[in-house]
């Protein structure tokens, strides 16, 4: 009977380490998952335009005294020709009311996607508005200007100029300021035009509230190959195309990457970019990048081989390492000579 005892004495003294350790790693998970909601939430939170998105700006703002043209801390603002005799603008003061508001506005939008994206371009954003922009009243653009040259020996890319167009109906529309804005930052990348495209309707639809295009149920289901069988996202001339496909372009680039986020958290993206930031690779292509090398930073992102996954939705891409990505650059560069 008392050796029995003592078994179960020493039973429980081995149990009692094991529960206690049970209830840290329980109560360790617990913590854990409830940071992550609490992260969760804020994220939500920051993701809601009447917070977040329209927190006034500290920037510094200086208006001309005709009211033409405006500048602040990130952007310049200016009004076309066919604006000046506009019944709403033809007067200075009502020009010089407008802007300031503006401004004001964009710069706010600016911070928030600064925290967003966790970088921001290191030149000012010229915005000029219009009455109609190319004879188009429902269009807007953003086009960053590159200039090429040698740096140590190698060639380089730098951006001299970004600049967005907007006729004034569609400055109104909040949705397609976000959007035209995430171009402004992103495209410094020189990523391709799907994901380009796939991220600012990501911001302007989950971030701005303001999206167009709703996504699809399933990736797999909502294919759309070429005849050779290629995705065709691939071959996404960007918004100024006017083609059948457009809209499922929208559509497909969105629900893709707003699938990959969710997988590998909010701050997948971030990740991707500050990998590209620290190798500064796309400033020594001589084009936009392709699927493959924007895969190869997705997959050090995710921690995890994304090739497989792009190939079941028909991209053509090939795992690279980074040698690989450097000897197709060199090979350019011998090729320009």
């Amino acid at each position: 009977m008392k050796n029995r005892n003592r078994l179960h004495l020493a039973t429980a003294w081995c149990v009692m380490p094991m529960l206690l350790i049970t209830s840290i790693v329980f109560n360790g998970c617990t913590a854990l998952k409830e940071a992550q909601q609490r992260r969760e939430k804020r994220i939500l939170e920051e993701r809601n335009t009447n917070t977040l998105m329209l927190k006034p700006s500290k920037a510094i703002i200086e208006i001309r005294e005709d009211a033409l043209f405006g500048e602040s801390d990130h952007y310049t603002i200016k009004f076309a020709e066919d604006l000046h005799e506009h019944p709403n603008f033809d007067e200075a003061p009502e020009r010089k009311e407008f802007t300031r508001s503006a401004l004001g506005y964009m710069e706010s939008l600016y911070d928030a996607m600064y925290k967003l994206f966790g970088f921001q371009p290191k030149h000012k954003i010229h915005v000029t508005l219009h009455d109609a922009y190319r004879d188009n009243r429902n269009a807007a653009f953003t086009r960053t200007e590159y200039r090429s040259g040698m740096l140590d020996g190698r060639y380089v890319r730098f951006i001299t100029n970004i600049h967005m167009d907007f006729p004034m109906q569609m400055y109104e529309k909040h949705g397609v300021r976000v959007h035209e804005l995430t171009h402004a930052f992103t495209n410094i990348y020189y990523i391709p035009v799907w994901f380009s495209e796939g991220l600012a309707v990501l911001i302007q639809t989950e971030y701005a509230q303001g999206g167009l295009h709703p996504k699809f149920d399933s990736l797999q289901g909502n294919l759309n190959i070429d005849l050779n069988g290629v995705n065709q996202l691939e071959s996404w001339g960007g918004h100024t195309e006017n083609s059948p496909l457009t809209q499922w372009r929208y559509r497909y680039s969105y629900t893709l990457v707003s699938q990959l986020r969710e997988k590998y958290g909010h701050d997948f993206y971030i990740r991707v970019f500050e990998l590209m930031e620290a190798d500064g690779l796309h400033q020594k292509l001589a084009e936009s990048m392709e699927t493959s090398f924007l895969v190869y930073y997705f997959s050090k992102a995710a921690g995890e081989d994304l090739v497989p996954f792009f190939k079941k939705l028909h991209f053509t891409v090939r795992k690279l390492t980074k040698e690989d990505i450097l000897k197709h650059i060199e090979m350019n560069r011998k090729r320009r000579q």
